[in-house]
């Protein structure tokens, strides 16, 4: 992983939700990448790889994309008989360069079927 992700001035996306599955379900959800894969969407260049694995509650991955690589951290805690679901994105992102898709790559970013 470059070191633009874990750069103090990088730029941090946070999306929460509440699911109606317990931990153990969201947590194979996530580490298991087809199934993220079809649920979130697919790293722009390349595979995600694993940073760091605690099962059922967090998971860390170097999400590589054209701007360059960034670490997304999945946070899974039990919350009213489901769980809630943090995900973390931190990159250094080209704000001019990302400007004129900015648009289509908001509608396409984390998906998240909640």
């Amino acid at each position: 992983m470059s070191d633009d992700a874990e750069a103090p001035d990088a730029d941090v996306l946070t999306f929460e939700t509440e699911l109606e599955a317990p931990p153990e379900k969201v947590w194979r959800a996530i580490a298991t990448p087809e199934v993220r894969e079809a649920w979130l969407g697919e790293p722009e260049a390349g595979p995600a790889a694993v940073v760091r694995a605690d099962p059922p509650g967090r998971l860390d991955l170097v999400w590589p994309s054209r701007e360059g690589d960034g670490l997304v951290s999945f946070e899974i805690e039990p919350a009213d008989g489901g769980s809630h679901l943090t995900i973390t994105h931190r990159a250094r992102i080209n704000v001019v360069a990302l400007a004129p898709r900015r648009p289509r790559v908001e509608a396409r970013c984390w998906r998240m079927a909640a």
